[in-house]
């Protein structure tokens, strides 16, 4: 299990990186376990995220492609960059390079 000082310390490194509008770790269920921004947008993004997982989760396992590691979600303002892992997921939403 992962402490709330290392959740804290993972945030604080990315949300160092240029571009970084928001870093949200959450559970496989939706559930906020640590963010950087304003709670109203994390537990929104948390919920349609992790459903996002399950669903790659499915496709992946499918089509028989291993196991799922990171995806991207490409915007109009920016990236989602998503990282599930074990029983945590790390959000990470970014603008876009210019």
């Amino acid at each position: 299990m992962i402490s709330q000082k290392q959740f804290q310390a993972t945030l604080k490194k990315l949300a160092g990186f240029k571009g970084v509008r928001g870093v949200i770790i959450t559970d496989m269920e939706g559930l906020p376990l640590s963010s950087d921004i304003d709670t109203d947008k994390t537990e929104s993004v948390a919920a349609l995220v992790s459903a996002l997982v399950g669903k790659a989760n499915q496709a992946v396992e499918q089509l028989e492609e291993g196991a799922l590691n990171f995806f991207t979600i490409d915007t109009t303002k920016g990236e989602i960059l998503v990282a599930p892992e074990n029983d945590y997921i790390l959000i990470v939403l970014k603008d876009k390079e210019k």
